[in-house]
């Protein structure tokens, strides 16, 4: 896998902060510019750190993210889906649990007389157990009830509330 300049740059950096090799040594003429060599580096560190920066986690963590959205617009609405559905692609079902919080304009993608979505959206908690929440206080100000919202919705409650609490639970957030 080829990887950008600046990724193995930034690799080269850790490997060299990992030996003990600090920045500049000095200012004055014909001293070496870092404390060790580059060439220190050894094939096996080096190798070893660029796998590490390559790899996902080895530990097996599953990760938390929580998406947010508050567009109505259908190319933002799809773009989030497309997210979700990449961050499984790339860390794998059982590495990433997301719940999808959706309020304001957002709401419409679980409204069932206006989601141009549901089908994907089914595909996702079919295929990854994705959790959708959306706003109490959005349905409220619209007048729609539990019944006017898609079967895939696990809950309903105020969207902030919910966003707070998930951030103060280490889950990541993520808004596109």
């Amino acid at each position: 896998m080829k990887m950008p300049l600046i990724f193995m740059l930034l690799c080269v950096g850790v490997a060299m902060s990992s030996m003990g090799c600090h920045g500049p040594a000095g200012m004055g003429g014909g001293e070496k510019i870092f404390n060790q060599p580059v060439a220190a580096l050894s094939s096996a560190k080096m190798s070893a750190q660029l796998q590490s920066a390559e790899g996902l986690e080895p530990s097996g963590r599953v990760h938390r993210v929580v998406m947010h959205l508050n567009s109505g617009e259908e190319k933002v609405q799809r773009g989030m889906l497309n997210n979700i559905r990449n961050l499984y692609d790339a860390m794998g079902a059982e590495r990433v649990n997301v719940e999808l919080v959706a309020h304001g304009a957002g709401l419409s993608l679980f409204i069932t007389r206006d989601s141009q979505l549901a089908d994907e959206l089914e595909k996702l908690k079919a295929l990854y157990r994705v959790s959708y929440t959306a706003c109490s206080n959005t349905m409220k100000a619209q007048g729609l009830t539990r019944a006017d919202l898609i079967d895939q919705v696990d809950r309903t409650m105020p969207a902030m509330v919910r966003l707070m609490e998930l951030q103060e639970q280490g889950w990541a957030y993520i808004k596109p």
